[in-house]
């Protein structure tokens, strides 16, 4: 016998010995088609200004009442500018955390490093359910102020934003 005739009973045999050693080979199987699992939907999620803030007074002889364009900061004063947004939320299981990031603030009494400008809160976290939420941010004329320094100056603070971020659940 040629080596191409050995090897290829030998191939052979081995086939027969693994076959017989593992038992029966099936060769039965079904199968179906299913009939869909349904619809998968994402939720969603919005914030937007329901309306536009208003300045108040915080503290002093004016507390709580309006702060109008006429009236002037001296030293030790703080106004403060709430705003209410309205904050959809829109899926199970779905939380967010809302964070406010204030304006650009310019002008002199800026530069002279005279005003203190935060938020109140800087997130309410978390947040559940839809609904309105209300952000203040309070602007302070420092008190260590002395002399004329800051006199007959201005400031701007430009327009902010505030992020609606999901919070994930683990």
């Amino acid at each position: 016998m040629n080596k191409t005739t050995k090897g290829a009973i030998a191939a052979g045999a081995a086939a027969v010995l693994l076959a017989g050693g593992a038992g029966t080979m099936a060769a039965w199987n079904a199968s179906t088609n299913t009939t869909g699992a349904g619809t998968v939907t994402a939720g969603s999620m919005a914030v937007s200004e329901t309306t536009a803030g208003t300045w108040k007074w915080v503290g002093g002889s004016k507390a709580g009442q309006a702060f109008a364009p006429t009236d002037k900061l001296v030293p030790g004063d703080k106004v403060a500018y709430t705003s209410v947004y309205q904050v959809t939320l829109n899926g199970t299981n779905l939380k967010a955390t809302l964070t406010p990031t204030l304006g650009n603030l310019t002008g002199s009494l800026k530069d002279a490093d005279l005003l203190t400008v935060s938020p109140s809160s800087t997130n309410v976290s978390p947040i559940t359910e839809s609904g309105p939420i209300s952000f203040t941010t309070e602007v302070e004329f420092k008190a260590n102020t002395t002399g004329q320094v800051g006199a007959a100056g201005t400031a701007t603070i430009g327009a902010g934003t505030i992020l609606l971020e999901q919070t994930l659940t683990p």
